[in-house]
């Protein structure tokens, strides 16, 4: 690893912190890791587990590390270090320093006196931000590395934003993605401030203890999945306790069952979300990754329990809709009961929505490998390419009219505001498609359906408006994965 000092007053007693992730199964012991700087000499190390792997409903191996020793950085700002597991440790441990000691400001909003920068190839095998390819071996996708270079610059103006929903879809994460898929130092110093700025202004104590302060209680800008990649990745307690926080409020809030009949509806012009019960794909989506990292980061069964109770829910719905009607292979609503000011069809889904629950069904799968996903994905993509795109191919509908396919006279969809800037999520749902189908002919649907959308996505300016930056970034990066995979 690089280590670079980034304070004014670096010392000879400079003290390295950070979190090591592991790819699972490397590691059962943390006494068998030991530190080794430039010239091959064992350095003198405090190292211990973060978090042990919980796969399977089960824990396993060390997950990650917190690793701690002293260098002189009085004279070279920019160093090299290797942690290496051959065998057990042989000089004796230090104590550990509390992690906010190691930063040039208390609340962490100006990051590490020292920064550790990891190798990208690294950071892809431990899976710390889940299953990824490195940027460098994009191959035939480098388009979507230029897409996410020439956006980066913008979105830096917005990371100490006072605005609530310049936060939304979790611009903590997009940059941590970022910097595992590059181990590239300006994304990792953004989400480090990132990720205290959104500690700093997460409610801890109280009824609603886990909420956004910007916002009030709402379940979509709640993020433990952030918190949880920052403690991995810097052994700051403050961020696990914030994440478990989180992690708590969506346990708590998380209702997969949709019951149309406990839903009144909205007047027109009214906020449909505010005071009022409803049911979304996207706070599906917030919740189940709340659930899933609240499982990963306490081993409590309560999560492990609600992601399954969440899996039942959504295959359920998808085979055998509440609406009476036959299955088409989304999870459906009646729209005017939930937001009439975008569409009054009385069977709808929302195709950028259902991408925020891809994600974490995904992730569920990795813990699981619960077989009823690939078949939820592949009936959804079937979906989506037979009823969810406008007629050339260019975008979604914003909100799917899905009884239009029992009644002719009835519209499509609603094609609604800048659909456009949903396509790299469009995109990343055809290739998780494509991922796990194993039919040729469906296969080559969605292989179509991504060729046409990704060279519209990567061309995109996605920071205006600012929260773009985020729906676009914080989980397509893994559509290059799933490309690659899906070419064998």
């Amino acid at each position: 690893m690089t280590l670079v000092g980034r304070a004014e007053d670096l010392g000879r007693e400079e003290v390295v912190s950070f979190g090591l992730p592991l790819p699972p199964g490397l590691l059962s012991d943390a006494g068998r890791a030991r530190v080794l700087d430039a010239a091959g000499a064992e350095v003198r190390a405090a190292i211990r587990s973060l978090e042990p792997w919980r796969t399977g409903g089960r824990e396993g191996g060390v997950r990650s590390l917190l690793v701690q020793f002293r260098a002189d950085f009085s004279r070279a700002r920019e160093q090299k270090a290797r942690v290496v597991f051959e065998r057990a440790r042989g000089r004796g441990d230090v104590e550990f320093v509390p992690v906010a000691r190691t930063l040039i400001d208390g609340e962490g909003l100006k990051g590490p006196r020292v920064l550790a920068v990891l190798p990208a190839a690294w950071l892809c095998e431990s899976l710390v931000v889940g299953p990824q390819t490195p940027a460098a071996e994009s191959g035939e996708y480098a388009a979507y590395e230029r897409f996410v270079e020439r956006n980066f610059p913008g979105s830096l103006a917005f990371i100490d934003s006072q605005v609530y929903h310049e936060w939304l879809f979790d611009r903590t994460t997009c940059w941590y993605k970022m910097y595992a898929r590059t181990g590239d130092r300006k994304f990792l110093e953004a989400a480090y401030t990132a990720a205290h700025f959104v500690r700093t202004h997460t409610k801890m104590e109280g009824e609603d203890a886990g909420i956004f302060t910007l916002k009030g209680p709402d379940l979509k800008y709640v993020y433990p999945r952030a918190m949880h990649v920052h403690y991995l990745l810097t052994g700051d307690e403050r961020a696990l306790e914030a994440g478990k926080a989180m992690a708590r409020y969506c346990l708590k809030h998380q209702e997969p069952v949709y019951r149309p009949e406990n839903i009144k509806p909205v007047a027109l012009g009214v906020d449909p979300e505010k005071g009022r019960n409803f049911w979304t794909l996207r706070h599906q989506g917030y919740g189940l990754l709340g659930v899933l990292h609240g499982w990963e980061m306490t081993g409590e069964r309560a999560y492990w329990e609600k992601a399954r109770e969440c899996a039942d829910a959504y295959y359920k719905h998808q085979r055998q809709p509440p609406d009476g009607r036959p299955p088409d292979g989304s999870l459906r609503q009646d729209w005017e009961k939930y937001d009439p000011n975008e569409a009054t069809f009385h069977g709808a889904t929302s195709a950028w929505m259902m991408a925020l629950l891809l994600d974490p069904l995904f992730h569920y799968w990795t813990l699981t490998n619960d077989r009823r996903v690939p078949e939820m994905v592949t009936k959804w993509c079937d979906f989506l390419d037979r009823r969810g795109m406008v007629p050339d191919g260019s975008k979604a509908y914003y909100v799917i009219n899905c009884f239009a396919a029992f009644d002719p006279k009835e519209p499509p969809g609603a094609e609604g505001p800048d659909m456009e800037m949903h396509n790299a999520e469009m995109a990343y749902s055809f290739a998780l498609g494509l991922f796990f189908s194993r039919d040729p002919r469906q296969r080559a649907r969605y292989r179509a359906r991504f060729d046409r959308l990704f060279p519209l996505a990567v061309k995109l300016n996605v920071n205006r408006p600012a929260r773009a930056f985020n729906w676009a970034f914080q989980f397509s990066s893994q559509l290059v994965y799933f490309m690659r995979r899906a070419a064998g």
